[in-house]
């Protein structure tokens, strides 16, 4: 009789037949064998669906799309056909390291509160090698995983994402309007269910690739703009964090020498109405945000960390 699975694993892809066969092979050869892989093919018009018509692993299930939804209707695809007590998500240019699901598993099995798992990972760069992008090892109550992912404290990579099924379904999975973010803002209403246990092992590589979402930067305005729609708390209670993340795409596009992508930004946040207060007052806001992140990251002020400084409220 065959075990239920630990774990569902959900692969969303589209138009990577370059690399998910790499992503396959790292879920193959985890440590732990009790899971089942979920690969949604999001209207893939490449090779993906020949070489998914080769796969006869009986722990791997494949959902075809008829075109192309985004990353975020493709993972809640693979939440409602999963079988598995606990999800966890894997990007088709990201691999997996061997214990990716052995360690996370056996946070869950050692704390029943926990609800959410982030795990550190290996930075892949465009000219090869890894960085290292190490989180401290804590566990943060409800209030503090939500103002740690509001206030952008801690990496919201999607393949270090691991959560309980039933958690992820309550929230309604991730937001489909948004090809940005979406992984933040998934764990924002996650984080108000329950606390989350933040580990510093590298149980990922985060995958380097030129039309990835991260080297769009031109888009970074755009982005964040339907980001905050969704989160409409970054244009009021939040609003100091919004600014910061506002004037941080405005000082890359004057790096970049990007003057359209600025001036259509500085038109968008303006309308926004999170240009007010004048330069100065943005810079100062900007500087004492990135100064509080700083210290806030510290593994002893995350161990304290209970929410937003009062006066920021």
């Amino acid at each position: 009789m065959n075990r239920p699975p630990r774990c569902t694993i959900i692969l969303p892809t589209y138009n990577r037949a370059n690399t998910l066969p790499r992503a396959v092979a790292t879920v193959i050869a985890q440590s732990e064998p009790g899971f089942e892989l979920i690969i949604v093919d999001d209207g893939s018009t490449d090779e993906t669906r020949a070489w998914l018509k080769t796969l006869d692993d009986p722990r791997i299930r494949v959902a075809l799309l008829e075109c192309n939804q985004g990353p975020s209707a493709a993972r809640n695809v693979g939440i409602e056909m999963a079988t598995g007590p606990i999800l966890a998500f894997l990007d088709s240019d990201d691999i997996y390291c061997t214990d990716r699901l052995s360690v996370t598993l056996a946070a869950f099995d050692s704390e029943p509160d926990v609800i959410c798992t982030l795990s550190s990972a290996r930075k892949g760069g465009k000219f090869g090698g890894a960085g290292a992008a190490q989180l401290p090892d804590v566990k943060l109550a409800s209030p503090a995983f939500e103002w740690a992912m509001i206030c952008g404290l801690l990496g919201a990579e999607s393949t270090g994402i691991t959560v309980r099924t039933d958690h992820a379904r309550k929230v309604g999975g991730f937001c489909s309007t948004l090809r940005w973010g979406e992984d933040r803002e998934f764990l924002i209403r996650v984080s108000r269910l329950g606390a989350a246990r933040i580990l510093p092992n590298a149980l990922f590589e985060k995958g380097w690739s030129r039309d990835g979402l991260s080297n769009q930067w031109t888009r970074d305005g755009h982005n964040l703009v339907a980001y905050f729609r969704e989160r409409p708390e970054y244009m009021g209670r939040y609003r100091k964090i919004g600014q910061y993340f506002v004037t941080k795409i405005l000082v890359r596009h004057m790096r970049h020498r990007d003057f359209g992508s600025l001036i259509n930004d500085i038109r968008q946040f303006r309308e926004m109405g999170l240009l007010d207060g004048g330069i100065t007052q943005l810079c100062r806001n900007h500087i004492q945000v990135r100064r509080y992140r700083r210290m806030a990251f510290r593994h002893q002020s995350l161990t304290t960390l209970v929410g937003p400084p009062p006066e920021w409220a």
